[in-house]
């Protein structure tokens, strides 16, 4: 008698054991259906916008095996690119949701708007320090060519620079005067006392030999 009611035990929580299996496993493919959702080609829905996050009502245009989809958001006409388990249907009243759950479209176009704002100031500024960058490196140079003249204005010239004169060699003489001929010195007469009448004679022959160097 007691093995026949302990059998029957057994078998009373043998089978509550797999109700409550079969229960779990139809609930969680339930569940699973429901996450995933049956979105179809050109439905409406609501999309997250890549570009601040936000929801904005959109028409589902193409569907991946990979889980993502296409859509066009209608109040802009724009495209873009979610993840299926992000869409949102659409209810009646979704104009009403809190702010940040969805937009209208006068919201959406201001959000565009400013989108574009901040692009075209981002651009802005860039060109800005392009040209300053510019401006700097043109000054730079306008410095460095300043400082080939000296104070009065002249150009700086090398010893090695080409002579203007044909006969003139490079590193020859020195700047500017490059191919003039040496200069040509006269040698000093010696002063001496002689019978001609000391320092006048000296004189007097001192000047002759100048006189017979400027007739050569």
């Amino acid at each position: 008698m007691y093995e026949v009611i302990q059998l029957t035990t057994e078998l009373i929580a043998a089978n509550t054991e797999k109700s409550s299996s079969s229960v779990g496993l139809g609930g969680s493919s339930k569940e699973s259906d429901t996450s995933s959702g049956s979105w179809t080609v050109g439905e409406r829905c609501l999309a997250p916008w890549s570009e601040d996050g936000q929801y904005y009502e959109a028409v589902i245009d193409d569907i991946t095996e990979d889980g993502q989809c296409t859509l066009s958001f209608t109040a802009y006409g724009n495209t873009d690119v979610c993840d299926v388990e992000q869409l949102r249907p659409v209810d009646k009243d979704h104009g009403q949701h809190p702010e940040g759950s969805s937009k209208s479209r006068k919201q959406l176009l201001q959000a565009q708007k400013d989108y574009k704002k901040k692009k075209a100031q981002k651009k802005a500024q860039r060109m800005k320090q392009l040209e300053e960058e510019r401006e700097k490196e043109k000054m730079k140079w306008h410095i460095f060519n300043s400082k080939a003249f000296n104070k009065k204005g002249h150009v700086k010239k090398s010893i090695f620079a080409s002579p203007d004169n044909i006969n003139g060699r490079v590193g020859i003489g020195t700047c500017g005067i490059g191919g003039r001929p040496m200069t040509e010195f006269q040698q000093q007469e010696k002063w001496r006392r002689g019978p001609a009448g000391g320092v006048l004679g000296n004189i007097k022959a001192g000047a002759a030999l100048k006189g017979q160097h400027s007739a050569r």
